[in-house]
């Protein structure tokens, strides 16, 4: 049984436009901590283009682009290449009823999640969050974000 069987309300996805037309094909890099997910899509010069999730809560991995269909989501609306957000996710609706178990758990808690999924040729990344944007960070910047990282691994 999949997961999609599980929960009664059926998804929605539609593409999210974006400011820049970026090509969603390779390269890309994901920068996650315990508190948010950097999407890092283009280089120009010294600047890094990225889209910023306020939340850790992330997948990086298949289906590729060959078996596209296989993902719970394809059949409704999934496209290739692109950012996505997918509404009534079941990911979101899995992540609470797991979390029922929490004897202070509330399902209003979840509201205003966001699922979004962005589609290149050979991965998939997938993030829930609350807010999501569009940032573009220096390389100074993305080096100050790692040290500080590494810096909580010392506490």
């Amino acid at each position: 049984m999949s997961v999609l069987t599980l929960f009664p309300k059926k998804p929605r996805v539609s593409e999210v436009k974006l400011s820049r037309d970026y090509s969603f094909m390779y390269e890309n890099f994901v920068l996650l901590t315990q508190h948010a997910a950097y999407l890092l899509l283009e280089k120009n010069d010294d600047v890094i283009l990225a889209l910023h999730f306020d939340s850790p809560y992330s997948k990086y991995c298949g289906p590729n682009d060959e078996a596209h269909g296989g993902h719970p989501l394809a059949k409704y609306g999934l496209g290739f290449y692109g950012l996505f957000e997918v509404e009534n996710s079941p990911w979101i609706e899995e992540m609470m009823v797991a979390n029922r178990i929490h004897p202070r758990h509330s399902d209003s808690l979840f509201a205003g999640y966001k699922h979004y999924v962005a589609c290149f040729k050979d991965i998939k990344f997938e993030s829930v969050c609350r807010n999501m944007k569009e940032v573009a960070l220096s390389k100074n910047d993305l080096e100050a974000l790692v040290a500080a990282e590494l810096r909580n691994l010392e506490s």
